[in-house]
C-alpha cells in the first residue's frame, strides 16, 4: 500500500493516455454528516488529473504542480466515489509540451468528474503545470 492509498483509503485506479479513473470508498473519507468529505473529493480529483498529466507529459519526469483548482459540489456524496479525468485533445497536449520546451512551463487545464451512486456529485477543474528541472 502506498502513502496516498494509506492516507486516503482509495481502493483502485485504472489509467491510460486517454483517461484516469480512481475509486474512493466512503469509509474512511466521511464527514460528520455521513457523506464523503469535500477535502477527500478535491484531493482525489487533483490526484486523478495529476496522473493524467504524468502519463501524457512524461518528459517532465513527474515535476508537476497544480496551479489552480476549483471544485463545484452539486449534491452530497452518499456512497463510494468513482472519479475520472479524460484527456483533452492531442493539440492541447502539444501546446503544453511546446510551451514546456520553450519556457520550462507547460500548462494544461483538466476536468475531473466525481460520481456517487451513478450521480454526478462534483466537478473539479484544475490547471496543472509541468516544470523543467532548471
Amino acid at each position: 500500500m502506498n502513502g496516498f492509498q494509506a492516507a486516503f483509503n482509495y481502493s483502485k485506479y485504472t489509467s491510460s493516455l486517454k483517461k484516469v479513473t480512481l475509486t474512493l470508498p466512503k469509509t474512511g473519507n466521511q464527514n460528520h454528516k455521513n457523506t464523503v468529505f469535500g477535502g477527500s473529493m478535491a484531493l482525489a480529483a487533483t490526484t486523478c488529473g495529476w496522473a493524467l498529466v504524468h502519463l501524457n507529459l512524461s518528459e517532465v519526469n513527474g515535476n508537476i504542480v497544480i496551479q489552480q483548482g476549483q471544485t463545484r459540489y452539486l449534491c452530497p456524496a452518499l456512497s463510494d466515489l468513482i472519479l475520472w479525468t479524460e484527456s483533452p485533445s492531442a493539440n492541447e497536449w502539444e501546446i503544453a509540451r511546446e510551451n514546456w520546451q520553450q519556457t520550462g512551463k507547460g500548462k494544461i487545464t483538466l476536468q475531473t468528474e466525481i460520481y456517487s451512486q451513478g450521480e454526478l456529485v462534483a466537478v473539479f477543474s484544475g490547471r496543472y503545470v509541468g516544470l523543467s528541472d532548471n
